[in-house]
């Protein structure tokens, strides 16, 4: 073998051993190449809530509002004045509006004197479902809803304001609520001056000679669904 011959072999093995080198360097640089330090994360924004809900004021059987001579406080039901009661809902912190009244006008007697009361189809507060628990000491095991909140358990879990005329049917109702497994209810007080009534007098919204289809859409939460498979 020619002397040139082992140069050039020599010189390939050279250049080989320099690459292994060169690849094994390589791969260390890259084993002890350290990862940079997560940026701490700073601090979350605190959620959106209304302004009402930050600024109502809540009454329970713990803590009774004591200006409101007559007024019942039931077990586990959250009473707050006809003006929180609005602003609440304006900013649709309640789930559902519970209408406990009839569908059509009834006129009872009232000590001797006819009273009309009306119907929920004859005004309502927009977006609220009737429910027609009346007359108002219906027993909880007898109560056979329109719109059947009780048909599952999230329906029972949802915030909700309960109503009638003046407030006091609707705070009886309230706590028939609780009885039935309601977890989250809600009333407007004091009774007898809180009601739909007290609502249509204040001027706040209201829907007229609206005719209810249990067929429709807006008649069905989307509670009663939420159970199914």
């Amino acid at each position: 073998m020619k002397i040139s011959t082992y140069v050039s072999l020599a010189l390939m093995g050279i250049a080989h051993a320099s690459a292994s080198a060169q690849i094994r360097r390589t791969k260390q640089s890259k084993s002890f190449k350290t990862k940079a330090p997560k940026a701490p994360k700073g601090p979350k924004s605190p959620p959106v809530v209304s302004e009402a809900a930050c600024d109502r004021k809540v009454w329970s059987i713990v803590n009774p509002n004591t200006d409101w001579t007559g007024h019942t406080h039931h077990p586990q039901v959250w009473y707050h004045n006809l003006e929180d009661i609005h602003s609440l809902w304006k900013d649709d912190y309640f789930d559902y509006v519970l209408d406990i009244r009839l569908l059509v006008d009834v006129t009872v007697d009232n000590n001797g004197s006819p009273l009309l009361l009306q119907g929920y189809e004859s005004f309502h507060i927009p977006g609220s479902y009737p429910i027609t628990v009346f007359p108002a000491d219906t027993s909880a095991d007898e109560v056979d809803m329109l719109v059947d909140f009780t048909s599952t358990n999230v329906c029972k879990d949802s915030r909700v304001f309960v109503h009638c005329w003046s407030g006091i049917s609707g705070n009886m109702v309230a706590q028939t609520l609780i009885k039935l497994g309601f977890t989250n209810v809600h009333a407007a007080g004091p009774e007898g001056n809180a009601g739909i009534w007290d609502w249509k007098t204040a001027g706040y919204e209201l829907v007229e000679n609206d005719k209810f289809d249990a067929n429709e859409k807006r008649f069905q939460p989307s509670c009663m669904d939420a159970c199914t498979a």
